[in-house]
């Protein structure tokens, strides 16, 4: 996306700036593509595809990761109305919740070491929701013991992030070393 949008902003026609967002895949202005050589994929059949390695640990998180996150969405959408009305920011906060939520784990998944800030920040959010309010937009009044739930997984969750973006950094000195 970002290439397409230097790529528009570059064009010297007007009309390829416009055009450059209707045409197949992998087409560029020809000015761009000489001032600008972008690396592209010549044979579709044969290349290297991106496959982040994964250990049975990991993919068991992610597994983890993502039926809680479907949880929280669930929860949401059964009760988007009892959510607005408790204060109408609360749908938006819910909403940056699960973003976080999702591009998080997905970091993690990537091997990225920012996945940990990412965690951070949305363990962070969830205890300040529950500190703040004293409940999870209206769950506690069927659970009693949620918001203590909530928030060991929150910590839970940031401590396990940390393992597995540690075990990387082992793993990456290590191939560093073997090569």
């Amino acid at each position: 996306m970002w290439l397409l949008i230097k790529d528009a902003w570059r064009a010297e026609s007007i009309n390829d700036k416009f055009r450059i967002w209707l045409m197949p895949t992998g087409w560029r202005p020809a000015d761009v593509a000489n001032k600008y050589p972008a690396k592209k994929i010549e044979d579709v059949y044969h290349f290297t595809k991106y496959n982040p390695t994964a250990s049975n640990a990991l993919q068991t998180w992610s597994w983890i990761q993502i039926s809680i996150v479907l949880i929280f969405i669930s929860y949401l959408f059964a009760n988007i109305a009892t959510i607005n009305s408790l204060n109408s920011s609360y749908i938006y906060i819910y909403g940056l919740f699960i973003f976080l939520s999702v591009y998080a784990f997905t970091d993690l998944m990537d091997r990225n070491r920012s996945a940990l800030l990412w965690e951070s920040i949305k363990n962070i959010l969830g205890i300040t929701i529950v500190a703040y309010t004293g409940n999870w937009f209206g769950l506690s009044q069927w659970q009693q013991y949620i918001n203590l739930i909530l928030i060991v997984y929150f910590i839970v969750s940031t401590f396990a992030t940390a393992w597995f973006v540690n075990q990387f950094h082992k793993e990456d000195q290590q191939l560093s070393i073997s090569i």
